[in-house]
């Protein structure tokens, strides 16, 4: 958690805003995304967003999006926070992300209600026909007595949410290329594992429905490449390379994935991305790809 965030939960009138990953109980008996977390539970999709639906998106085209805002605060009034949308080309971990779209919205304080939010009014935008097929979109939620982190993380910043998961044309047998870049969105200089790998059959479930796809657990290989094409990991269902990265910082790479030359028809592979840099509260970055056959 921030340093200028309210304490782990509020006794005072000041909003504590987040934009909810999950909004019923992960486990019986367990809690709703209230924003009193210090990262989000490893069995949350961190890539995936619940609050945060768009329209298709097509580069040079309108998008419209929404978002849902809980505001679980001691205080009985509304809060009316400004929710701004950035995007990013494909990215685990997000350094300077371009401005979008922003909104007002009044958010109720709903400490007591289980799962409820309020949804920002639909925004419309455009994101420029230069951009890639995939990109990344990133939420921020904000208030002058409750204000977002100025690093980039929907991990473990509340104010932060995004969603970063794409889905990409691979024909099985043939290798399918999916540029990205590894951004280190903090202002000192840390070492990160990128690693690349299967998602298990929670996140199968949760991805599929994300994705309007069926649950498969097909495994891709994955190989890690630098941004001029050469080899900088091993092939495999998982594969990882170490990076040091300076404050805000931003590497290219490419994955090279391969679907099983006998994949049944209408089956694909969900493989997901993180940028660990070995601390026990979560990765810094995360991204999710579905490989899907082409029609």
């Amino acid at each position: 958690m921030h340093p200028d965030e309210p304490d782990d939960h509020p006794s005072d009138i000041r909003p504590y805003l987040c934009i909810p990953y999950w909004t019923t109980p992960l486990t019986p008996g367990g809690k709703w995304d209230d924003g009193d977390r210090k990262a989000l539970p490893p069995q949350v999709v961190s890539y995936a967003c619940e609050s945060i639906r768009t329209t298709a998106y097509q580069p040079g085209k309108p998008i419209e999006i929404s978002v849902d805002v809980r505001n679980s605060g001691g205080g009985n009034g509304a809060a009316v926070a400004t929710v701004v949308v950035y995007w990013a080309d494909p990215s685990v971990g997000f350094t300077k992300p371009t401005f979008l779209t922003a909104t007002g919205v009044a958010v109720p304080v709903t400490r007591t209600t289980p799962g409820l939010t309020t949804t920002a009014p639909p925004m419309k935008a455009t994101i420029p026909a230069t951009a890639p097929n995939h990109v990344c979109l990133l939420v921020c939620v904000s208030h002058p007595q409750d204000r977002a982190g100025l690093a980039c993380d929907p991990i473990h910043d509340r104010h932060w949410a995004q969603r970063n998961l794409m889905a990409v044309p691979a024909a099985p047998g043939a290798p399918a290329i999916v540029p990205f870049a590894a951004g280190n969105p903090y202002a000192e200089e840390r070492i990160y594992r990128l690693a690349f790998g299967p998602v298990d059959e929670w996140r199968q479930r949760q991805v599929a429905e994300a994705s309007g796809i069926e649950p498969s657990d097909i495994r891709a290989q994955v190989r890690l490449l630098d941004e001029d094409g050469a080899a900088v990991s091993e092939p495999g269902e998982r594969t990882e390379v170490r990076l040091r990265l300076g404050p805000l910082e931003q590497r290219r790479f490419q994955a090279l994935f391969e679907l099983p030359a006998d994949l049944p028809p209408g089956r694909g592979a969900a493989v997901e991305a993180a940028l660990d840099d070995g601390q026990d509260q979560g990765p810094a970055g995360s991204l999710g790809v579905v490989l899907v056959p082409p029609e």
